[in-house]
């Protein structure tokens, strides 16, 4: 699933036996990994978008495509096939930016102000006296950073949760249903191989 190691298991043999038996013929019959294997990536495409708009819902997140590109942490499918039934999802990444999260930029009264739960308020970035602003650096690259001391230099860019650490909390809602959901793939596929037949 993601770099925390969730996984979802199933009955693979049993799996294909309830194909099996479902199919009329030998030569169906013989199509039962492949129906297991789509139905997998059926399912985990599912649950993917599940554990993405769990995570949009949850996450005061205004960068897109920390959800999207997957060199950003986005989730992932290795697709399953017939000779190994495993649909992986896998999201890896480092922290993020303040700046995919909802940011307030600061002012002269109060610091640049940072939001990552949707149901939580805004909340001023300082440490001991250092407020966090907001600046444009020469690559024109904008960031909200933070003194490292009471000088003027060294600075340093503020991060918030990496991306697989929020697919990680909405991953476990979204794993109580997924049975359920393989089932109903398992039996599309079963139905597409039967019309194919007749």
């Amino acid at each position: 699933m993601s770099e925390n190691g969730a996984i979802l298991q199933i009955d693979v043999d049993g799996e294909i036996q309830k194909i099996v038996r479902q199919l009329n013929d030998l030569p169906t019959q013989l199509k039962a990994p492949t129906v297991l294997a789509r139905a997998m990536n059926l399912t985990a495409n599912e649950i993917k978008r599940k554990i993405g708009k769990q995570a949009r819902k949850k996450y005061a997140i205004t960068d897109d495509r920390i959800l999207k590109d997957k060199s950003k942490g986005a989730m992932y499918l290795e697709k399953a096939t017939g000779a190994d039934p495993a649909a992986v999802l896998i999201s890896k990444g480092g922290m993020m930016e303040v700046m995919a999260y909802t940011t307030r930029k600061n002012d002269s009264a109060t610091a640049a102000m940072l939001k990552v739960l949707n149901e939580s308020k805004l909340t001023a970035l300082e440490v001991e006296g250092r407020k966090a602003f907001e600046t444009t650096f020469r690559s024109g690259h904008t960031a909200i950073v933070q003194r490292r001391t009471e000088d003027r230099l060294p600075i340093k860019k503020l991060l918030a949760p990496a991306v697989p650490h929020l697919y990680g909390k909405s991953y476990e809602e979204a794993e109580l249903d997924y049975y359920g959901i393989l089932q109903k793939h398992i039996q599309q596929q079963v139905e597409k191989v039967l019309a194919q037949r007749a």
